[in-house]
C-alpha cells in the first residue's frame, strides 16, 4: 500500500472541490425538480383551458397570446399578467407537482408565516 504525504494546503484543496461538487450536483438537482414541477403543472393547465399545439412551448405562446402577454414561450415570463382565477389554478397545478421536500417547506412556511419556502 502506498503513502501520501500531502499538505494542510493541498488537503484544503481537495475538501473544498468534493463540497463544491457535492453542491453543484444537489443545485441542479433543484433546479431540474422546479423545472419539471412547473413544466407539468404548465402542461395540465394547459390541458383544463383546452390550448393545444405542437409542443408545450407552443402551447404557452398561444395562451400567452390570449392574455395579451408577449409570447416567450415560457409562463414565468407573464406570471404578473395571469387573470387571477387563471394564477390561482396554475400554481395549485405546479404546487401538486413540486417534490415532497419542496412541500414540506412550503407547510412550515405558511405555518410559521413566513410565505413559500420554495419560492415557485
Amino acid at each position: 500500500m502506498k503513502k501520501y504525504i500531502f499538505t494542510e494546503n493541498q488537503i484544503k484543496k481537495i475538501i473544498d472541490s468534493q463540497v463544491n461538487e457535492s453542491i453543484n450536483i444537489q443545485e441542479n438537482d433543484l433546479n431540474r425538480d422546479q423545472k419539471v414541477a412547473i413544466d407539468a403543472g404548465t402542461k395540465s393547465f394547459l390541458d383544463a383551458k383546452k390550448i393545444m399545439g405542437v409542443d408545450l412551448t407552443n402551447r404557452i405562446m398561444k395562451y400567452q397570446k390570449s392574455i395579451g402577454c408577449e409570447p416567450t414561450g415560457h409562463m414565468l415570463d407573464c406570471q404578473g399578467k395571469l387573470p387571477e382565477s387563471d394564477r390561482k389554478l396554475w400554481q395549485s397545478l405546479v404546487n401538486k407537482n413540486k417534490p415532497f421536500y419542496d412541500k414540506a417547506l412550503d407547510f412550515f412556511n405558511r405555518m410559521f408565516g413566513l410565505g413559500t419556502g420554495s419560492g415557485y
